[in-house]
């Protein structure tokens, strides 16, 4: 029955794409190839947590959002954990979320993944890539928070909130760069002359990052954007960074050169920089800026700073 079931809601929304428009047709139809491969084998649920089970050896567990079929991926309440920080995940290897989930006896309801919650990921060392479906509209702040073993995101291409440009996630009009793979295997990388912001945690925990090249329509850098960047040795701050936030280059022991392009200096939170990297690090600046970056907090502390 529950097979029968199965193939009738894929034929369902199969047909419901035809009748739609040519998009629609095409996003509907990934969202069934998806489901087909990563086929749900159980569901149970409890407390407004849905924990389902897939035959590919995950189990990801979904919070019900509202009375309107809704749900966010939300962070692992198996093997009796209470809290997100409680222990080890069990979210391991290759997650796929699909578009959808079921749940009843005959598989009576049906929800749309429409969000990935907050530290819905935290300090999942061992996940190795996430696939994100064509439902999620949203990406809570610190979803993915210590994964410091991701090598790739996937996102469905007819996605409205969000895109992957090689591995590498970032919004749909690609003005925020939301995560750079922790295991991203590149030395140096260029920010896109789109990208205004860049979001908190983004490059955390890379230790293959040499150079960062940060656009000049970059306008913020967000708390901890850089922190633990083990190998970074050499940053490119774009003319328009006016934001540095808290920790943004914490613990980035090898950083040995800031070339700075803003005739204003960026705002720096309190913390920014490690101490031993403003004594030894070679600060760069504008012609004519010394002056102007030895009076702002963070900039006033490098001991070695230059013209270009």
């Amino acid at each position: 029955m529950k097979k029968y079931l199965f193939i009738v809601l894929v034929s369902t929304l199969c047909f419901a794409g035809c009748r739609s428009s040519k998009q629609t047709s095409k996003t509907n139809q990934k969202e069934v190839w998806q489901t087909l491969m990563v086929k749900q084998l159980d569901a149970k649920v409890e407390d407004q947590i849905v924990t389902v089970k897939y035959n590919n050896g995950t189990t990801l567990c979904y919070k019900i959002l509202d009375n309107f079929g809704n749900v966010t991926l939300t962070w692992d309440r198996t093997g009796g954990r209470k809290n997100y920080d409680d222990g080890p995940s069990g979210y391991k290897g290759d997650i796929s979320i699909p578009s959808f989930i079921t749940t009843g006896e005959n598989d009576d309801f049906t929800f749309r993944v429409v969000e990935i919650d907050q530290n819905a990921f935290y300090n999942c060392t061992e996940v190795s890539s996430i696939d994100i479906p064509y439902s999620v509209l949203r990406i809570v702040n610190d979803a993915f928070k210590g994964c410091s073993g991701i090598k790739k995101f996937t996102v469905n291409e007819n996605n409205q909130s969000y895109k992957e440009v090689n591995g590498v996630l970032f919004s749909k009009d690609n003005k925020m760069l939301i995560k750079y793979p922790a295991k991203k295997e590149t030395t140096d990388y260029v920010i896109s002359e789109e990208v205004a912001i860049i979001c908190t945690d983004a490059f955390t925990d890379n230790s293959f990052l040499k150079k960062i090249n940060i656009g000049n329509f970059v306008t913020a850098i967000s708390d901890f954007a850089f922190k633990n960047c083990t190998s970074l040795e050499e940053v490119e701050l774009g003319g328009n960074v006016r934001i540095l936030g808290a920790d943004s280059f914490k613990n980035c022991p090898k950083l040995t050169l800031v070339n700075s392009h803003g005739m204003w200096p960026p705002h720096c939170s309190p913390t920014v920089f490690d101490d031993a990297v403003k004594q030894n690090a070679r600060l760069y600046v504008p012609r004519g800026q010394v002056m102007n970056y030895k009076r702002r907090l963070e900039w006033r502390d490098f001991k070695n700073v230059q013209e270009y």
